[in-house]
């Protein structure tokens, strides 16, 4: 792989191929937060889909185009905002991002627990977990350097969210409704947060390098790494979703 300058300045060199104990324990430390906080989303979206089911008007307050606009919005200022605030920040102020993180994507998942058939929400979640695992897996292993690709599946899943907005308002371009033109566009983003998947997870590889020397700076990167990958999975499970979620 090629050198990478990560965003703190630091530059990271070509590592052995052999087992390093501490980059298992690094990525096994960061799966481990994401399945805690993925444990907060479903928990989350679990009661608030029963408050829904007990009333339907909640329904409407949370999807609705404005509702899903400033969730957009306050979800990439806040990785932004960590991003870059991360070296000076506490562990405890990263798991603080991390955890409402998970809780605020529960609130906004919690349609598939109240009007989905729990049934094919199961059938996609585990769809969702192999295929996250095979590209995770494959992000670690892989001599390829994913940054060559990356802008192109980026720039492919950005066009993916304006398109998802714009159908809110105008019902022939959604990407939840079925059809050969949702069926497209969800295939071309699940390319690339397929894509995403895999570069992040060598990034994460990467910056483990970076700073092994720095055991908190680390642990920091571990819990926001675990959110990016949980913010991919969500992306992907929706994606499934909208591919194989009907009846």
């Amino acid at each position: 792989m090629n050198d990478f300058k990560n965003g703190f300045g630091q530059t990271a060199v070509n590592q052995p191929a052999q087992t390093d104990l501490g980059l298992r324990d690094f990525m096994l430390g960061t799966y481990r937060y994401m399945a805690m906080a993925m444990a907060v989303t479903a928990g989350v979206a679990f009661f608030v889909g029963q408050a829904i089911e007990a009333n339907r008007a909640l329904l409407g307050l949370i999807y609705n185009p404005i509702v899903a606009i400033i969730s957009i919005g306050v979800i990439m200022f806040g990785f932004g905002a960590v991003g870059r605030k991360l070296p000076s920040m506490s562990l405890g102020g990263v798991l603080a991002f991390l955890f409402g993180f998970a809780a605020f994507m529960g609130v906004l998942m919690s349609a598939y627990a109240s009007i989905y058939n729990p049934m094919i929400v199961a059938k996609v979640f585990f769809m969702t977990v192999a295929m996250f695992g095979a590209l995770s897996l494959f992000g670690y292993t892989t001599g390829f350097n994913l940054n060559s690709i990356i802008k192109y599946a980026a720039a492919a899943f950005m066009g993916y969210i304006l398109i998802g907005v714009i159908g809110m308002f105008y019902a022939p371009l959604s990407v939840t409704a079925g059809g050969t033109f949702g069926i497209i566009i969800n295939v071309i983003a699940l390319a690339a947060i397929a894509t995403i998947t895999a570069w992040e997870t060598q990034t994460l590889k990467r910056t483990y390098y970076a700073v092994a020397g720095n055991p908190a700076m680390a642990s920091k990167m571990s819990a926001y790494g675990a959110a990016l990958l949980l913010l991919a999975f969500i992306n992907m499970f929706q994606i499934l979703m909208n591919l194989f979620g009907r009846e």
